[in-house]
């Protein structure tokens, strides 16, 4: 979803669009490269170098894919000792919830006893949360960065947007809304499970479970917040360290590089968080995000990319614009009414683009809609432009934009798939505000 992360101060002076057209492409000037390389949230893995002075050029991708594998590397050492180390973590002998003995412990009586102690306020045991990720790890090291998913003529599936750890509105939702995920009954969560609402790791453990109870009817799709960057800043890396431990953390964030980017339904519809690509070159400077009219000028593509490259992208890095440009499209990008690319407001090296764009690339990949979500709408979906709509599935989000949610219902009737809205509003929940693990935040782990 939208957020606010540090809008850095320009002081360079704003050069004509004449002068931008001359300049070298796929630049970034000190205030977008301080944010993605130099903040101080992040120990990621593409930090290999000095800090760029005023400008950046993006890597080859060569580079990109050799540093990028660096962080699966540094994790795959240590996922047997995690796993010896999960084994070894005791059980509260007081404990009466559910008790997780691999995949195949994960039944119908396990996932109601999960959803009845978390609304009691009770945690599950750090060991079966161990794992529990552990073994959702291994179900998405198996999947590939751009999943299809059939929808059979006469079947459907229900594509969920934002939930951001709002626990009892999730919850409201699968048990009067969506339905609980099944064969008969399949759901693509569309990413930003976590972040911001207190109850990350509840909505993330019920999501874990019903992967491990039906692995080929529950998909996931990477969101912004699915990422070391937020999650440090936004909440569910001090809800981790609070209700577990730190360390955790660590394992949490190597499951969430293993997300799939997107989703195609049938070969039709192109389910994805945020955006779709960019423009090529990745012209930015500091001026765009003052001046998006002028940035507009300068911003094209001209190949279209495919499906084919989008599945051979390498997913298992954090988000960062020099080296995993199109990831940033899928997960930070945003739709504009107006024709062509232009920058975003969110953060520097996020683009927009019009719905000239978004036609260009289903038409050069034969697709009849996209579906994405990441913001908020009052309805809780949108036709945000002709070929493409927004879902949204965080009700009353952090507690104040008093906005209705909705899931998107997508059946295949005579062979073509169309989706449908069902709406939902937010539910009570116990007196814990939005953002209380966040830096600052009331339950905030302390330094």
């Amino acid at each position: 979803l939208k957020t606010d992360l540090a809008k850095m101060p320009v002081s360079r002076a704003r050069p004509s669009a004449m002068a931008q057209r001359a300049r070298p492409l796929a630049t970034l000037g000190l205030a977008g490269a301080l944010l993605w390389l130099g903040s101080g949230l992040l120990q990621a893995a593409w930090l290999t170098g000095p800090l760029p002075t005023a400008r950046h050029s993006v890597p080859s991708h060569g580079q990109r894919t050799l540093r990028s594998n660096r962080v699966a590397l540094q994790a795959s050492g240590i996922e047997v000792e995690m796993r010896t180390y999960a084994e070894s973590l005791p059980v509260d002998p007081s404990y009466t919830g559910p008790k997780y003995n691999g995949p195949g412990s994960v039944d119908e009586a396990f996932i109601k006893g999960l959803m009845a102690m978390y609304k009691e306020m009770k945690t599950l045991p750090m060991k079966y949360a161990y794992q529990m990720t552990l073994d959702v790890l291994d179900l998405l090291k198996k999947e590939k960065t751009l999943q299809r998913v059939s929808v059979p003529q006469g079947s459907k599936i229900t594509v969920v947007g934002d939930i951001h750890g709002q626990l009892f509105d999730f919850y409201h939702m699968l048990e009067s809304v969506s339905g609980m995920p099944s064969p008969a009954n399949p759901i693509l969560f569309n990413g930003d499970f976590v972040d911001r609402g207190p109850w990350s790791i509840e909505v993330l453990m019920t999501l874990f479970a019903f992967k491990l109870q039906h692995p080929g009817s529950v998909h996931f799709n990477r969101g912004n917040h699915e990422s070391e960057m937020t999650n440090a800043q936004y909440g569910f890396s001090g809800e981790v360290q609070v209700k577990y431990e730190k360390k955790m953390m660590g394992l949490f964030s190597e499951t969430f590089r293993y997300l799939p980017l997107a989703t195609v339904l049938e070969n039709q519809i192109f389910v994805v968080h945020a955006g779709i690509p960019g423009p090529d070159p990745r012209i930015w400077e500091d001026f765009f995000m003052k001046a998006p009219d002028e940035a507009a000028g300068v911003l094209s593509r001209n190949a279209q990319v495919t499906l084919a490259e989008i599945e051979a992208v390498d997913r298992v890095t954090e988000p960062n614009p020099f080296e995993a440009p199109l990831m940033i499209d899928f997960l930070w990008g945003d739709p504009k009414g107006a024709n062509g690319y232009g920058p975003s407001s969110r953060v520097p090296m996020v683009y927009t683009f019009g719905p000239d764009v978004t036609q260009r690339f289903c038409e050069a990949n034969n697709l009849k809609l996209v579906i994405r979500s990441h913001e908020t709408k009052s309805a809780g979906h949108q036709i945000t432009q002709p070929m493409l709509h927004t879902v949204f599935s965080a009700p009353n989000y952090i507690d104040k934009a008093g906005n209705m949610a909705a899931v998107a219902v997508v059946t295949n009737t005579g062979g073509n798939l169309a989706p449908e809205y069902i709406q939902f509003s937010h539910q009570p929940h116990p007196d814990i505000p939005s953002g209380a693990y966040s830096p600052g935040g009331a339950l905030a782990p302390k330094a």
